[in-house]
């Protein structure tokens, strides 16, 4: 049996989907299968697959009679998987010639650990690299993240595919979208997990990408998982706090002075109870500094407080204790902090 599955899912991928075959086939590390699901393509994509697979053993296609969506494509191709591990790519991403490799030789020494991801370089349609992601994160880190946001961008993931031990692991066919958020959660509760420093994958983002065309149906099915999550980590009460800053985040409400103050109670609250349960001084500065940033893309990006005035008042008075972590934060990341303020489509 190969050690590591590459699982890919494909509709009419054909514009990038040669340089995603090529970078596979160009990884350092060889003992794996690349199991590709064609979810009824119409355009080149079956031709480059049946090419690439001429070319490589190892490469198995899986084709859909019927357009089945990227969810239970996956779980064809999780079903026909014989991998110990499970290595997500996309067919617009671009893996990096270690990617498999690093990934592969971290899990081994650490068996404890049920999944990775990793970071990454963003890069547009025409390749240029637009930004690189963040810093690593530990199990603690990702446990308070998965309150919002999954750990990594999907093809980044890495995970093992009994993570149980026994039972392999399948996407939720209820989530056509954030079905990796919902993946990371139920992996998270089964055991330690991490994001690694290496940028291993260039993730791209184009006007085609589901973050993009289905902006709104995936910030409602983050929001669904977000709050599962938070409910599961937190008392009840200051999880019920946080629905204020939870409508932000999801574009389902507008920044008002109202809104703003009652979001940043709660994440008041949240800080408070995070901060006296972190195991050092770094993961207190890190919560600090992730809820600044939190409060900042909600209020002034997502619930459109930059067009108001009022709004811009009350984040700076309600928000005055977080605005010295904000400004660390922009200065760590201040491309990633441009694109927030400058506004994002509602859903």
């Amino acid at each position: 049996m190969p050690a590591i599955t590459v699982l890919m899912g494909v509709h009419n991928g054909e514009a990038f989907l040669a340089e995603t075959l090529e970078s596979v086939a160009a990884q350092t590390f060889s003992d794996y299968e690349f199991v590709i699901v064609d979810d009824a393509s119409s355009d080149g994509t079956p031709a480059l697959l049946a090419s690439a697979a001429e070319n490589d053993p190892r490469i198995r296609i899986i084709t859909n009679d019927t357009n089945l969506g990227l969810t239970r494509s996956l779980n064809r191709g999780l079903e026909a998987a014989r991998g110990e591990f499970i290595a997500r790519i996309d067919a617009d991403d671009v893996c990096l010639p270690d990617r498999l490799a690093i990934q592969h030789a971290h899990m081994q020494a650490h068996p404890q650990e049920i999944g990775i991801t990793a970071n990454f370089e963003m890069i547009d349609g025409e390749g240029r690299v637009l930004r690189r992601g963040g810093e690593p994160l530990d199990d603690w880190q990702v446990r308070w993240l998965l309150g919002w946001n999954p750990p990594g961008p999907h093809p980044t993931f890495f995970f093992r595919r009994c993570p149980d031990g026994t039972n392999p692991i399948r996407y939720d066919e209820g989530f056509r979208t954030a079905q990796d958020f919902d993946l990371w959660s139920r992996l998270a509760a089964l055991g330690p997990t991490r994001r690694l420093p290496d940028a291993l994958i260039r993730y791209r983002r184009h006007a085609g990408a589901i973050t993009h065309s289905r902006r709104h149906e995936q910030a409602q099915n983050c929001a669904a998982i977000g709050r599962r999550n938070l409910a599961a980590r937190l008392p009840q009460e200051i999880a019920q706090g946080l629905e204020p800053l939870i409508a932000l985040f999801s574009y389902n409400a507008k920044a008002t002075p109202a809104t703003v103050r009652a979001a940043i109670a709660g994440a008041d609250a949240m800080v408070a109870h995070d901060c006296a349960s972190a195991p050092g001084a770094s993961h207190r500065g890190w919560v600090r500094k992730m809820t600044a940033g939190l409060l900042a893309d909600s209020i002034l990006s997502r619930g459109a407080g930059l067009s108001s005035p009022a709004a811009i008042a009350a984040f700076v008075w309600h928000g005055r204790a977080h605005l010295p972590h904000l400004a660390r934060a922009v200065a760590g990341d201040p491309g990633t902090a441009i694109k927030s303020l400058r506004g994002r489509k509602r859903g």
